[in-house]
């Protein structure tokens, strides 16, 4: 892979939340979930929303629109906003991946 190209990925990396989690988050616990959803500015209602469904990683990643409103998350902005994290999330997931393999 191009030098440019990786430090350029590594620097995206950098500063973000979930950086330094050693684990995908496909394999997280609820609880881990939970943290992860409280580590945001005013989700501490979604922490709880995510322990009463159960929801591990693995469903986090596929939530969607619909999901999140019949689990409760309101207003759509709300949701709106959870699904850019959460599109953050994958996408941050998918580049230490590629990163791993280089």
């Amino acid at each position: 892979m191009d030098t440019r190209l990786q430090d350029g990925a590594e620097a995206l990396l950098e500063g973000c939340p979930m950086a330094e989690v050693s684990r995908p988050a496909g394999q997280w616990t609820v609880a881990e979930v939970g943290a992860w959803l409280t580590a945001r500015s005013g989700a501490g209602e979604l922490a709880e929303l995510v322990r009463e469904h159960a929801v591990s990683g693995r469903a986090l990643l596929r939530l969607t629109e619909g999901t999140l409103r019949r689990m409760g998350v309101a207003p759509r902005s709300r949701r709106r906003e959870l699904l850019r994290e959460l599109l953050r999330l994958r996408l941050q997931q998918e580049l230490e991946e590629l990163l791993s393999l280089i």
